[in-house]
């Protein structure tokens, strides 16, 4: 069961200043989409049936694979330096630097992440419909280097969304370290080595993995990406052994098939404090609800009894009551 997601708001939350000179997005000139060098499967992970049957795409993780002409590159890196003065700093277990809600920012970078091409080009890699990300601040993400280059550029981690790419926007011969890993295995199994549960993973370790299980992922240059099923791949960015310029896009994705489980950590993203995020939340729940809850009065048979009809309109509105549960527990 697919459905398009809600179209981009039209209207920017406060807070958030737009760029006012940046180049204008062209596909024709900016994008040079080839296809991916590997394909890891949720299988070669180790996730069982059970797993791969309740999410809509049974890859794990794809790359690396040019996404970006040198021109294309251009533009983003001129975009992103324009944006530097706007990034966040977080001390603690993820110790990132980054700029939120991009989308809203730069016309160019809205632009590119919502690109039909791009999200067609990641739906046969996938292997099911995506498309940008229904809440707009997780549209694409900005990451830097932090300015102490002696601490991790991400650590351990697991996504709140369930699709994105990682983009290399800095030439990767320009500096020594900070590389992208990921961790080839199940929640389960990287739960059990750094001595927590799967739950838990969205917020960063520091330690160690058993290197034969670390993928590094060698970018062949600035503008090549690798594409993640990100809650379901534990990765990290590694720290720089020396002081340069480091600069990534990641951009996320939603998938279209509403059936399937929402990966979205709504319950844990409702505490982010973003303009407009939990507005952006409601929507997005809100437009999952509508679609199962059509279908619903289309094919609802109509001899179920009063069970099987509660039971289908609470799985229906079940993405709405999990923020609604939320949102009461703050009041």
């Amino acid at each position: 069961m697919t459905a398009a997601s809600p179209p981009f708001p039209n209207a920017i939350p406060q807070g958030y200043e737009p760029l006012a000179d940046e180049p204008v997005f062209d596909p024709a000139r900016h994008l040079a989409l080839e296809a991916p060098a590997k394909i890891w499967s949720l299988a070669d992970f180790g996730y069982d049936d059970s797993v791969i049957a309740a999410t809509p795409s049974p890859v794990a993780a794809a790359g690396p694979f040019r996404l970006m002409s040198n021109e294309g590159v251009s533009a983003v890196q001129a975009v992103c330096r324009a944006l530097r003065d706007e990034r966040c700093t977080e001390e603690g277990q993820r110790t990132s630097s980054y700029v939120a809600g991009a989308v809203y920012r730069s016309r160019f970078l809205r632009d590119l992440t919502n690109s039909p091409d791009v999200a067609a080009f990641l739906s046969d890699v996938a292997g099911t419909e995506l498309a940008p990300h229904s809440l707009p601040s997780q549209q694409v993400y900005i990451n830097f280097a932090p300015d102490d280059f002696s601490k991790a550029i991400d650590n351990w981690h697991i996504d709140s969304i369930g699709f994105d790419y990682v983009l290399m926007a800095s030439d990767p011969t320009t500096f020594q370290g900070g590389k992208f890993q990921f961790f080839r295995g199940t929640l389960d199994h990287a739960a059990s080595l750094l001595d927590t549960t799967p739950g838990l993973l969205t917020e960063g370790f520091l330690e160690e993995l058993p290197q034969d299980l670390v993928e590094t992922i060698d970018f062949p240059g600035a503008g090549y990406a690798l594409f993640q099923q990100g809650h379901l791949v534990l990765h990290r960015a590694s720290r720089l052994e020396t002081q340069g310029e480091r600069i990534t896009l990641v951009p996320g994705f939603v998938t279209a098939d509403v059936s399937k489980a929402d990966p979205t950590k709504v319950e844990r993203m409702a505490g982010w404090g973003e303009p407009g995020l939990l507005a952006e939340l409601a929507r997005h729940v809100a437009w999952r609800s509508r679609s199962k809850l059509e279908l619903l009065a289309e094919d609802l048979p109509l001899n179920n009894d009063r069970t099987a009809i509660v039971a289908e309109l609470k799985k229906a509105t079940a993405d709405i009551e999990r923020l609604v549960t939320r949102l009461e527990r703050d009041d």
